[in-house]
């Protein structure tokens, strides 16, 4: 069976969560910046074509990292799949690290791409925020915590060996884009600590954003990490997985079709 050294893994989930902020956050500033530069709040076609972005990112990193490090990409995914030993705690601080630098790294990657529009655009770099003032830090809390746990829930019933083989990619990426739909208004549907912090880091460079600090560390982060476990541990109870530990990995990996011979000849 194939190996997969350490960096190769962390390089895969770096990369993984990079594009997913670069193209699904980077959605945001290329949808404003055809309206006008407006700071309205989105409307039905721009949470659309948001979400889409975000879903379609998805559906390709599943195949394409997903044979490497399982493509988590996503805080709360590592964290559930640990929580119900799915997945080593020894190696959840080094999927954390790499996903967040990735989300960083995709984020400066729209600040090089769209310069100072995206940052003078509000939310140009992505960044997720709720208005406490027409959402209470409760429904906030709520809303991302559910839209997490069906992120998580879709995650392990797809993967699961007894599932349909060879559509994993696309049954998460739509998931995603519906979770968008809902959610989005509420809460800008963050589902993923590292989408979150890697646009508000770049943005908070300039001072901008700074207050969203809080509202990541105390409602978006807890939120998704909660929603992620509960949904792992609901999977569990209702599906009785088998006992033998199948890495996510192996579940998102179509057989190697490389002709033995040809490779050693």
């Amino acid at each position: 069976m194939e190996s997969f050294s350490t960096a190769q893994r962390a390089f895969a989930e770096a990369v993984g969560t990079a594009l997913l902020v670069f193209i699904g956050a980077g959605s945001v500033p290329a949808i404003l910046l055809l309206e006008g530069g407006t700071k309205a709040p989105f409307s039905g076609a721009d949470l659309g074509f948001i979400s889409m972005a975000f879903g379609l990112i998805v559906v390709a990193l599943v195949y394409t990292v997903g044979k490497v490090s399982g493509c988590h990409i996503n805080p709360a995914v590592t964290f559930g799949l640990a929580v119900t030993k799915r997945f080593p705690w020894r190696e959840v601080p080094l999927y954390w690290s790499s996903q967040v630098l990735g989300a960083i790294a995709g984020a400066f990657a729209i600040w090089a791409t769209f310069a100072d529009r995206g940052r003078d655009l509000g939310y140009g770099f992505g960044v997720v925020n709720f208005n406490h003032g027409t959402v209470a830090w409760g429904s906030a809390m709520f809303a991302e915590a559910i839209g997490t746990a069906i992120l998580m829930f879709a995650v392990l019933g797809i993967v699961d060996s007894r599932s349909p083989e060879g559509w994993a990619g696309l049954v998460i990426g739509l998931v995603v884009v519906a979770i968008i739909i809902v959610i989005g208004p509420l809460t800008n549907a963050s589902i993923n600590p590292a989408r979150a912090l890697g646009p508000l880091f770049v943005q908070s460079i300039d001072g901008s954003h700074t207050h969203n600090w809080i509202k990541q560390l105390g409602a978006y982060i807890p939120a998704n990490l909660i929603g992620a476990t509960l949904a792992a541990f609901a999977y569990d109870a209702l599906a009785t997985p088998r006992k033998v530990v199948r890495p996510i990995r192996e579940a998102v990996t179509e057989p190697d079709r490389a002709d033995a011979s040809a490779v050693t000849a």
